[in-house]
């Protein structure tokens, strides 16, 4: 994923496939406007895109970093206090920005860490998939790398550094240990590695942009009186297992696990098991109507889902749409894991970027407000999809992703282009 790129000068059959559109946006949306007085809770990150929590509380926030295989998991309390998980993600300069980490997903002990697109190209010519001369390569771009941490990631205060022969491991399929000076380790494998390009009729090649995960699936009653653990309960037994992977409930638990991913540049919605193996899609949104054409931009958008929050057997997908970045086009929808059924759930939205929901109300955070002329994001809350949101953050730059926090009540939102986290105070 690129937080630097800009529309340029490319033609158009270049310049408006889904993972260039999202780039654009980006870049865009931080040209304007400084921020509102916010409580920022951290800052100085290299490129915050997602964000999420843990069973302590503390926030876990990726990072794209700076193009030298820089990016990162870290840890952040919501008072301030910041600590590496892992460095030494893949992270390079494009053509069209900066890629690196895109999504994480907390599983107690287990963190699921979503790597974006990386260093092929395939625009130059169209239709030919060229070696990325802006950067050097990385064998886990566009994948699914999961990390045990011991003890658990809320405890961890001195983080796991990969290098480039550890990237080389984990696409053989090796598991690579580290251990640091406090005796911590952490154990790391790649789960699923998705198809870097494909063709396409319409831009000759399409690239995978993989932009945001989620954890799907549980255990269920009959598996507790297998187990022997029915006096125990689902939630007390879903805690232990993921406190503990390895033992019998563990192991039952992830087998019952998906993992959830909204690819930017293909379009899709895929599942895959937290086992490894197949990836299956679930959804391949289609094209978007463009209203102003023939004007500006072409007969259709494309979809850019960017989001993805499951809730039970439901996936709250949101949806920014490509160029020309049409206001109320964007929409947030709902999908159906098991049957993939779809239907909108909110409408007239402008670039989407990420959805949560908190306490029965839905936040949606938008990276802007009107791209194409520049103007800051914002944070929506919608109490009832039907209705008017009320705005909780009416002017944010490059804002990518929002999590929750039981530490103290708050919500907490990534704005990549200032490198900051903050807090917006909603119990």
């Amino acid at each position: 994923m690129s937080m630097h790129a800009h529309l340029g000068s490319r033609r158009p059959s270049q310049r408006h496939s889904s993972s260039k559109i999202l780039m654009a946006a980006l870049a865009l949306s931080c040209l304007l406007a400084p921020a509102m007085a916010q409580e920022i809770v951290t800052g100085g990150l290299l490129g915050p895109v997602k964000i999420d929590s843990t069973p302590g509380g503390n926030l876990l926030i990726v990072e794209t970093g700076s193009g030298q295989h820089d990016g990162t998991v870290q840890l952040a309390t919501t008072f301030g206090q910041r600590f590496l998980l892992v460095g030494g993600l893949p992270s390079v300069l494009m053509v069209e920005g900066l890629n690196g980490p895109a999504g994480v997903a907390d599983a107690h002990r287990t963190l699921y860490v979503l790597i974006g697109e990386g260093d092929v190209r395939g625009d130059a010519p169209p239709g030919v998939a060229v070696p990325n001369p802006d950067g050097l390569s990385s064998a886990i771009f566009r994948s699914i790398l999961a990390f045990e941490f011991y003890p658990v990631p809320d405890e961890i205060r001195t983080g796991f550094v990969l290098t480039e022969d550890d990237h080389r491991r984990l696409a053989d399929g090796e598991i690579v240990e580290k251990t640091n000076d406090d005796g911590e380790s952490v154990r790391a494998w790649l789960v699923a590695d998705f198809r870097d390009l494909e063709p396409d009729a319409q831009f000759g090649i399409r690239q995978a942009n993989p932009f945001d995960i989620d954890i799907a699936g549980g255990l269920t009653e009959q598996d507790l009186v297998e187990l022997g653990l029915e006096d125990l309960g689902l939630s007390a037994a879903e805690f232990y297992a993921r406190f503990d992977p390895a033992s019998p409930v563990g192991q039952r638990l992830r087998e019952r696990t998906s993992l959830i991913v909204a690819d930017a540049g293909m379009n899709t919605i895929s599942r895959v098991p937290a086992t490894g193996g197949r990836i299956r899609m679930i959804w391949r949104m289609p094209p978007v109507p463009n209203p102003l054409f023939p004007t500006l931009g072409g007969p259709v958008a494309e979809a850019v889902p960017t989001s993805v929050h499951v809730v039970g057997d439901t996936a709250l997908v949101g949806q920014l749409t490509g160029f020309p970045f049409v206001g109320g086009v964007a929409k947030v929808w709902t999908l159906d894991l098991v049957t993939g059924a779809r239907a909108p759930y909110i409408e007239g939205l402008r670039s989407v970027t990420d959805v949560f929901t908190h306490g029965g109300a839905t936040y949606v955070v938008q990276v802007s407000n009107d791209l194409l002329a520049g103007a800051p994001g914002s944070l929506l809350r919608f109490d009832d999809p039907s209705q008017p949101p009320q705005v909780v953050g009416p002017v944010l730059i490059g804002p990518t992703g929002i999590t929750y926090s039981h530490a103290d009540g708050g919500l907490f939102v990534t704005e990549n282009f200032t490198g900051t986290v903050r807090r917006f105070q909603v119990d």
